[in-house]
């Protein structure tokens, strides 16, 4: 087996043992994740009781949060990686890899892609049951669109974990990344033009029109398909670049490994 495919086999087992290893963990983020979701639809439901403003579709509502969780979880496998390789004095021993630290990352992000659609069926399958809705799930649609979506939100990732390295402790800003992300998914990118180019907008777009609108990737476009893949991999280079700056501040500095 190629040196490159055992290091990516390699990241699979890490994430299965570490999931299993620590499940009761790995439970309770799900269960806090559904009680987020739980109230996201509760809320909705008594605002628009009360009030009588029409809205989004309960449907949209589930996607756009199934999106939000996959872009969150993404970004964080990126970002909180680098952090805590920092944080324990491993990240140089990344760098003294065979494989070079773009492959290490890019073996993790696709490692952790299989694992958290794990997480996105579960949550999903638990949304659907709670709100009784349905949705088209088309895997030969959605799993290109989802691709390039989340290419947006790895660029993010590497750009928040190359700021890790200079400023050490960014907490509460990675925080309000969370919140930057529910943007990204709501913005409506289908109708303004320009909102497109932000991280992971359009792709969201095409998601919904999937799940909700029930169309293939065929309706939806090969050229609009191929439009959101180069927005993301313009923003993934984007990310990585500043990535890049920011490591060689950090080594200029001698603190690349210091927490």
């Amino acid at each position: 087996m190629p040196k490159k495919l055992i290091l990516l086999n390699a990241f699979f087992k890490k994430e299965f043992i570490l999931f299993r290893r620590y499940l009761i963990n790995s439970l309770g983020g799900m269960i806090t994740l559904y009680v987020i979701f739980l109230l996201l639809i509760g809320g909705y439901r008594g605002f628009n009781a009360l009030s009588g403003v029409a809205g989004d579709t309960v449907e949209s509502l589930v996607v756009g949060y199934v999106i939000w969780l996959f872009m969150l979880v993404t970004y964080q496998d990126v970002a909180y990686t680098l952090r805590t390789e920092a944080q324990e004095g491993t990240l140089e021993q990344l760098y003294m890899s065979v494989h070079g630290l773009g492959w290490v990352m890019s073996s993790k992000v696709i490692a952790g892609f299989f694992v958290n659609l794990i997480l996105i069926a579960v949550m999903l399958t638990a949304a659907l049951l709670t709100t009784g809705i349905s949705l088209n799930v088309d895997l030969l649609s959605l799993t290109p669109v989802v691709v390039g979506t989340l290419l947006g939100s790895v660029g993010i990732g590497f750009a928040i974990g190359g700021v890790t390295l200079v400023l050490k402790r960014i907490d509460s800003y990675t925080q309000m990344v969370q919140f930057l992300l529910i943007a990204l998914v709501a913005v409506p990118a289908q109708r303004v033009a320009w909102m497109r180019l932000l991280p992971c907008s359009y792709g969201a777009s095409l998601i919904s029109r999937i799940m909700v609108g029930g169309q293939n990737i065929m309706e939806l476009g090969l050229s609009n398909v191929a439009v959101m893949y180069l927005i993301g991999v313009g923003h993934l280079a984007l990310g990585y670049g500043v990535y890049k700056a920011c490591e060689r501040k950090a080594m200029r500095a001698g603190m690349l490994g210091h927490y």
